[in-house]
């Protein structure tokens, strides 16, 4: 009954739609799963507005044009956290979040920074693959509890994996780090793996327990 009700109550918008970030957060306040798909998110999207910073209902964005920042800190999502395909024109921030679904950022473009820095996610599989990112972007000093993918990514300045914990495996290869790369104290319990990853500075790989390939 609760996977209908969920079908039911999400939300879903045709291409070139353009959505103010307050529908969005009225929407999932009220516990409903959303699904979005080519539309354009015209102003901040600030998942703390949500009344006890938390979301129960998926969310889920395809295809779709961030034009100003994203804001989670502190959030707790239950349910999946999806942006795939999409854009982010300005700053992405999902600092000490706690996730309990699915995560998938894959193919998205980043032109500001990107920080998912200390947060706790619990899903098996964790996709930043076919990334491009602008800015920073940093995953440090957060615990990812299944695997963690970052492969056929290109970071064109600094990236961290700083104190990062992975549970499963760590899959880099194919990606292009053009700026400088931290991952010093990253902690990977499976295999990491970089083949064919090119680095234009010289990784830090200082004090990690990782088994490379």
């Amino acid at each position: 009954m609760a996977y209908i009700l969920v079908l039911i109550l999400a939300t879903a918008c045709n291409a070139q739609t353009v959505i103010k970030p307050e529908e969005i957060i009225k929407n999932l306040a009220s516990g409903k799963a959303m699904q979005i798909k080519g539309a354009i998110i015209d102003g901040d999207l600030d998942f703390n507005k949500i009344e006890g910073t938390r979301t129960n209902g998926n969310v889920y964005f395809e295809k779709c044009i961030f034009k100003g920042n994203v804001k989670a800190e502190g959030v707790r999502f239950n349910g999946n956290v999806v942006f795939f395909a999409s854009e982010f024109q300005k700053d992405v921030d999902f600092q000490s979040v706690s996730i309990f679904g699915n995560v998938n950022f894959s193919k998205s473009i980043f032109k500001g920074k990107a920080i998912f820095a200390n947060s706790a996610i619990w899903a098996k599989n964790n996709y930043f693959s076919e990334v491009k990112a602008s800015g920073k972007f940093s995953l440090e000093g957060s615990d990812f509890h299944g695997d963690l993918s970052i492969m056929d990514s290109e970071f064109s300045d600094a990236f961290s994996l700083q104190e990062t914990f992975v549970l499963g495996y760590l899959q880099g290869s194919n990606s292009k780090f053009n700026g400088s790369t931290d991952f010093s104290m990253l902690n990977v319990l499976r295999r990491t793996i970089f083949k064919y990853a090119t680095f234009k500075n010289e990784p830090d790989f200082s004090n990690s327990k990782i088994t490379r390939e």
